[in-house]
């Protein structure tokens, strides 16, 4: 599915930060922005691809000639100019770029959270009368609110995503190695539409407690706590679910831990609505843990979510930005019982003019999952 940049929004945040254009070179803003996604700007970072949106309408891309059928063929913008790959810098055919544009002297908005020194450098040497500022976080700030399109996107991967989960558990039983379960879920994905991994982590029994621990050969055994954490790719978009579970015969602590992690993130949810700072989000669902007598280590609760993994805002302190309708975020509580298990769960949400939606199949259930037992699926 081909999403759109918002345009508008990136002219009219030109106009506020009086930038005559924006470059960008980031995978996840270029992305945005050309709406093309090239892989191998983020994984051979000296092939850089730039693309430059002008205040008053105009735009270019500059990618390597390997790229080029690419990005005519997914992106919107028609004038893409390509370079060789080790014959020419990409560094001076964007300030070859700009020149043409007549941009020499202009005040222009980089990412120069990602651009390398060494680019910068020979970028103000090409440019010397232009005036380089940063931008990446007011591109940021756009993609955070979503159109219509995205959501729709996102939810129907986050989906397919949480039902792969569900059915790949459902498929375990006790003795299956974490590894073995990791990989039916995986399978499940790639069946329903995923074309990568973005991350996997699943645990069970004393491995739970690594936050990003990776499947191991190890056999599940009755009576523990399994924690997983997966994302898959599709294209640019990208999917984030986490859930916890039992191996059966669960503890009454495992059970009243678990269901009272569910009862915070969905009283958190709750509370998520347009003109809410991030950070009172994040203080709410502290101060649940803390009236559970739950730990919250966390420097954070939740994530907006997107192109990148962890977008703007975070629900974290200190995060004043207002949520605003368009807004994706996912909310991810954890703690962790008086064995050192840890326990995880991780749902979707867009905020909406009134409040919040689910773009999950649901939250988790209150009573504590049991792997190999059918859980239905929500609709």
């Amino acid at each position: 599915m081909k999403t759109l940049p918002d345009v508008r929004a990136l002219q009219a945040m030109m106009d506020t930060r009086k930038f005559d254009a924006i470059v960008c070179t980031s995978p996840e803003n270029f992305t945005y922005l050309a709406g093309a996604f090239v892989t191998t700007i983020k994984t051979i970072r000296p092939r850089q691809a730039h693309m430059i949106l002008t205040r008053d309408g105009r735009a270019r891309v500059i990618v390597c000639s390997i790229e080029e059928s690419l990005v005519r063929e997914e992106g919107w913008c028609t004038e893409v100019r390509g370079y060789t790959e080790f014959a020419d810098d990409p560094v001076d055919e964007l300030a070859d770029t700009l020149m043409e544009l007549k941009l020499g002297h202009a005040t222009l908005g980089l990412d120069l959270d990602y651009l390398p020194a060494a680019s910068f450098a020979r970028l103000q040497e090409g440019l010397p009368h232009a005036r380089l500022l940063d931008a990446s976080e007011s591109v940021a700030a756009v993609r955070a609110i979503k159109s219509e399109q995205e959501i729709a996107l996102l939810e129907k991967i986050a989906k397919q995503t949480h039902g792969a989960i569900l059915r790949g558990l459902a498929e375990s039983r006790v003795g299956d190695t974490d590894r073995t379960i990791a990989n039916r879920i995986i399978k499940r994905m790639f069946d329903e539409g995923a074309n990568g991994v973005q991350h996997l982590h699943l645990a069970s029994g004393p491995r739970t407690p690594l936050v990003h621990n990776h499947p191991s050969d190890d056999a599940t055994q009755s009576g523990e706590i399994l924690r997983l954490d997966i994302g898959g790719t599709y294209g640019q978009y990208a999917s984030d679910v986490a859930r916890t579970c039992s191996t059966g015969e669960p503890l009454a602590h495992h059970r009243e831990v678990y269901r009272t992690l569910i009862d915070i993130q969905r009283d958190t949810i709750g509370q998520m609505r347009p003109g809410v700072a991030a950070e009172d989000i994040y203080f709410a669902c502290r101060d649940a843990f803390e009236k559970h007598g739950l730990p919250c280590s966390l420097p954070h609760i939740g994530h907006s979510f997107g192109i990148e993994a962890h977008e703007r805002p975070m629900i974290r302190p200190g995060e004043k930005i207002l949520l605003q309708p368009g807004m994706v975020i996912n909310i991810e509580p954890m703690t962790r019982d008086q064995d050192g298990n840890l326990y995880h769960t991780e749902d979707l949400v867009v905020i909406t003019a009134d409040g919040c939606r689910l773009l999950t199949h649901g939250l988790a259930p209150l009573d504590i999952p049991v792997l190999g037992e059918p859980v239905r699926l929500p609709h």
